[in-house]
């Protein structure tokens, strides 16, 4: 009966520092700061009037619209830089606060707050996305710029809610 109770404990110990390990680990942190840099770099193109994956006539719809909304928007959009673009960079350092030393000098809910709400509406987008490109409603985007675009919304969503997870766990008071 010891022998059994011996390797259970050694089985469920190996278990618990699996469970650990990925409870700790930073990669998630990592891969949210650099899924959405891609989009960035794409909507900071399409600012400056480059028609990449997109129609001219999509970018031109894009310039319109943007041009039209605040004046802040306006400003920014009229020098090359796409709010949403600038809101992706925010959205990785977020992702690197989850795993870096300066995020831990934060008060955690300043953090995670942003992180879960983040985590879970981008997980619902990139979601949404991914089913209207099942259903062929992409539009004058190309194909491959779809993918990558509410793929990488869903990837953040979702390695963002694993570093919020991890954060927690690694900073988490005993």
């Amino acid at each position: 009966m010891i022998i059994g109770t011996v390797i259970m404990d050694k089985e469920a110990s190996k278990m618990n520092s699996k469970r650990n390990r990925w409870l700790s680990s930073k990669i998630w942190g990592y891969t949210a700061a650099a899924v959405l840099l891609p989009y960035a770099v794409l909507k900071t193109l399409w600012a400056f009037g480059i028609a990449l994956g997109w129609s001219v006539k999509g970018v031109s719809e894009l310039h319109i619209s943007m041009k039209s909304g605040s004046p802040v928007i306006y400003l920014l959009y009229s020098n090359g830089i796409d709010i949403t673009a600038l809101l992706a960079c925010i959205a990785s350092l977020l992702g690197l606060s989850l795993v870096q030393s300066w995020g831990r000098k934060m008060n955690r809910r300043l953090i995670l707050f942003p992180a879960w709400l983040g985590g879970v509406a981008f997980t619902y987008i990139g979601s949404t996305g991914l089913y209207l490109l099942r259903h062929a409603e992409i539009g004058d985007m190309h194909l491959w710029v779809f993918i990558p675009v509410y793929g990488g919304f869903l990837l953040w969503g979702i390695t963002t809610i694993l570093a919020a997870v991890s954060f927690q766990y690694r900073t988490k008071k005993n």
